[in-house]
């Protein structure tokens, strides 16, 4: 953090970030990942009282890509790789031409709403993370955050935690990585109170170093102290570009239940757009209800038990 404020290192990385609203700042403890399109365009590593920065290779598909050196030391060294993003930006630009990596990369635009853009000081939801993986919660989600009520807005110790999976497109609805596998791992996870608080409080701190580092945008009252994430947490299925004449969503969701261990929730949008608002999340009923309307399904046949 030292490094990434004003005077270090990093500073001038901090300050491209913060004046570029296609890039994405992630901290992860003693390493940084720099996202642009979902895609980590810079990974820096605390190393010998330095830094290692490395670019994914892969995106240049086998074609030479000119890099400053790894190691950073010094703010010129940083301001090297500075300079390389846009040539880095127009390598992974091909890569996505023909390689679509459509989830992630709107994953980053949610973040960016609810946190950076214009509206941003209206929404109920901050996002602090994309692509969180986290081998001793056992947990790989595709956002991380914490949702603060408009109501609330006084008081920075009535947070909860939200963790966010997106599916975009109908293809990524079941299989391996699909929605009730993703339902099912969650339980898993946060029926363990270790797990939970450990998750809490790693929001609460990616929440402050963005604070801190002018990558969330909000109107603090005068005597905000520090966010406090508790209870019970919130897993909302952002589903993006849905078929609305398609049942294969319906058909999955008869298959779930309610979850016991934290309050599943279907983002429906305002409108457009993705800044997220508590009053657009559904429940699984209420928004199998919205499903039938969609797709012109009546709903299934009370049994005649149920009638009787």
């Amino acid at each position: 953090m030292k490094d990434l404020q004003e005077g270090g290192r990093l500073h001038e990385l901090t300050e491209k970030v913060q004046r570029d609203d296609t890039l994405m700042l992630a901290l992860r403890g003693h390493y940084i990942n720099i996202y642009y399109r979902g895609g980590s365009i810079l990974y820096l590593e605390e190393k010998n009282g330095g830094y290692v920065a490395a670019f994914d290779a892969g995106y240049a598909q086998g074609k030479p890509v000119e890099l400053p050196s790894n190691l950073i030391h010094e703010p010129e060294h940083c301001s090297a790789w500075v300079a390389a993003l846009p040539t880095l930006k127009e390598t992974m630009n091909s890569y996505f031409a023909t390689k679509r990596k459509s989830e992630r990369e709107f994953q980053q635009l949610v973040a960016w709403e609810n946190n950076r853009s214009a509206i941003s000081n209206e929404t109920e939801y901050f996002m602090t993370d994309i692509e969180f993986a986290d081998p001793d919660q056992g947990a790989k989600l595709d956002m991380v955050g914490l949702k603060w009520l408009s109501k609330d807005k006084k008081d920075e110790t009535r947070c909860t935690p939200v963790l966010v999976e997106m599916k975009y497109g109908i293809g990524a609805y079941d299989g391996a990585a699909g929605i009730a596998k993703h339902i099912a791992d969650l339980e898993k996870i946060l029926a363990d109170p270790i797990k939970r608080e450990s998750l809490n409080k790693t929001i609460e701190e990616q929440f402050e170093q963005l604070l801190q580092l002018g990558l969330v945008r909000f109107n603090k009252h005068v005597k905000y102290d520090r966010a406090v994430v508790s209870g019970r947490p919130e897993v909302v299925f952002l589903l993006a570009n849905h078929n609305p004449r398609s049942t294969k969503l319906l058909n999955i969701l008869d298959e779930i239940k309610e979850p016991a261990h934290f309050d599943l929730r279907f983002f429906n949008a305002s409108f457009a757009g993705y800044g997220m608002h508590n009053v657009c999340m559904l429940e699984l009923t209420k928004f199998k209800e919205l499903l039938r309307q969609l797709a012109k399904v009546s709903p299934p046949a009370r049994s005649a038990e149920t009638n009787a």
